[in-house]
This record gives structure tokens, C-alpha cells and sequence, in this order.
């Protein structure tokens, strides 16, 4: 005999099954992105609308040809779909379609070294361009730490139009990770691009790490980020910037080793933020106290 608890089930699994069908008329319905289709959102997202890319971007492209994708489709041969790629520094493979992975992003954990070249490459490569950056972190245990770089690109009327490049691999509570992270800021800042920063929400964070959403398609204005500011060049001045957060589960151990990879980097000259009103001697005094005085508070 069928008992009123065996109805309420077979209603329930009979309603997933439904739920379950309607989900993949959906998906089956969903057709992927077009070349077009992205290449209108590329433009979009960094706030060029449809009707001014031919004035922005050029190549031959009129005012007719953006008004739909099937007037834009025969105007998009490989030499404007390289350049609109260059234009923003994003990966082709994206702008085909093929893959979701947005950003080839820029990776100096444990080479410091290669900062400087990068930050001067961008820079003889633009010289007339203004050349800033914001340092995004997640206070939560094992979050990510970001850097978006800016890049002045054009303008359109008075709004500037910016292109965007990635520096990420940074677990921000993570020792040896604060460590890279602070002379990368530091190098930043002594090539005078100033970097900026935020403590904000988690998921932004890791979302943007993925570098598989488009930076300006989030937030134009890094005046508009959420967040707690704060100044990522302390990082490479004051030791309780600099130690904040740092691997609070491994006790002392995370604290020495930070600081001793901030004495092995500055001894090095990764830690000089080129700030004139701080004595780079007593900056590297404080550090060298620092274990001393956590291990006395712990």
C-alpha cells in the first residue's frame, strides 16, 4: 500500500526531474559567444560604446558597421583582431571564443628582479601614458592578493580609456608571498607608479585572479573599489604593516621567516620604496627588532 510519505516523495524526485529538464533546455539553448559578440563587449567593458569604437579604435571600421554583428563580422579580419587584442592586453584565445582565460597575467613571485624591466618596458612602450596600479587583498586566511596595473590608452571626450595588466600569485597572509609582494610595490613605486590599496571582498578578489572577467567590465574607476584603503608601500617601511595577518597559525615561525626574507630583499635593494623622508638605516633597524618585539607580545 502506497503511504502518503511515498507520494510526497515521488512528488519531490518528479519536481528535480522537471527542475533537471528545464536546466538543460537552457544550456541547449544557450549559444556561445560570438568573435563579434566579444569583440563588442572587449570595447564595452573598457568604455568604448559600439557607436564610438570606429573613431577609437580605427582600421578602417564606420559608423554603419557597428551596428550589428552582421555588418561588423566581414570588417574583423586578423589584423583588426590582433590589434583590438593588443589595443587591451587580452589573449586572442579569448577573443576567438576559445577559452575564458581573459588576461596572460604577470607572475614576479620569487623574481623581484624582473619587476623593473617589466615597469620599464610598459613605460618606454607609452611614454605620454599615465601609468598607476591598485593592490586588491582578501584578509581572509589563505586569500589572494592582486595588482591591477592602469594604463592610460586614449580618451574619449574628457573620459580616459585605460588598458589593464595583471599581476597576481600572491597568497597575502602567506610569509615568503608578503615578502615579494612588498618589494614588488616597493620597485613600483621607486619607478614612480603609484600603487594604491584596498582590503576588499574575498570573491572579488579571487574572481579577478582568474583573470577570466574583464578588469574594466568590474570597476573603470579604482576610486570605486569597496573596501578598507590602505598604503602597500608601508609594506617596505613599517613592520607591522608589513606582518599583518602573517601566517597566524604557524606562530613565531612565519613572523622570523618573513622578516628575514625582508632583510635578504633589501640587502638586495628590493626595498626601496624611493621614499626621501624615510632613513632606509632606521626602516632596516625596525625590521631587525620587529621578531624581537612579536616574540615578546606572543
Amino acid at each position: 500500500m502506497i503511504g502518503l510519505s511515498d507520494i510526497k516523495t515521488g512528488i519531490d524526485i518528479l519536481e528535480k526531474l522537471v527542475g533537471w529538464g528545464r536546466s538543460l533546455r537552457g544550456k541547449r539553448k544557450q549559444a556561445p559567444e560570438s568573435v563579434t559578440g566579444r569583440f563588442f563587449r572587449l570595447f564595452q567593458a573598457h568604455g568604448v560604446h559600439r557607436n564610438q569604437i570606429p573613431r577609437f579604435f580605427g582600421h578602417g571600421l564606420t559608423l554603419k558597421d557597428v551596428q550589428s554583428e552582421a555588418e561588423l563580422l566581414p570588417k574583423l579580419d586578423e589584423t583588426a583582431l590582433q590589434a583590438a587584442c593588443d589595443l587591451f592586453a587580452v589573449r586572442r584565445e579569448w577573443l576567438d571564443g576559445a577559452e575564458e582565460k581573459a588576461y596572460d597575467g604577470h607572475d614576479f613571485y620569487k623574481r623581484p628582479e624582473q619587476v623593473e624591466g617589466f615597469l620599464q618596458a610598459l613605460i618606454e612602450a607609452s611614454p605620454d601614458s599615465d601609468l598607476d596600479g591598485i593592490l586588491l587583498a582578501s584578509e581572509a586566511h589563505e586569500g589572494q592578493a592582486l595588482i591591477i596595473l592602469r594604463e592610460t590608452i586614449g580618451a574619449i571626450g574628457e573620459k580616459p580609456i585605460y588598458r589593464y595588466h595583471l599581476l597576481n600569485n600572491w597568497i597575502f597572509s602567506y610569509w615568503k608571498a608578503r615578502a615579494y609582494l612588498a618589494a614588488c610595490v616597493a620597485i613600483a613605486w621607486r619607478k614612480r607608479v603609484c600603487i594604491r590599496g584596498v582590503f576588499t571582498d574575498h570573491e572579488l578578489v579571487e574572481e579577478l585572479a582568474l583573470e577570466t572577467c574583464l578588469v574594466g567590465s568590474v570597476c573603470e574607476d579604482f576610486d570605486a573599489y569597496v573596501g578598507r584603503r590602505w598604503y602597500p608601500e608601508d609594506m617596505a617601511l613599517k613592520p607591522d604593516v608589513f606582518l599583518k595577518g602573517v601566517d597566524p597559525e604557524l606562530n613565531n615561525f612565519g613572523i622570523s621567516a618573513a622578516v628575514g626574507l625582508w632583510l635578504q630583499l633589501d640587502e638586495q635593494g628590493f626595498m626601496n620604496p624611493g621614499l626621501s623622508m624615510y632613513d632606509r638605516r632606521e626602516v632596516r633597524e625596525q625590521f631587525s627588532a620587529a621578531i624581537g618585539i612579536r616574540t615578546q607580545l606572543r
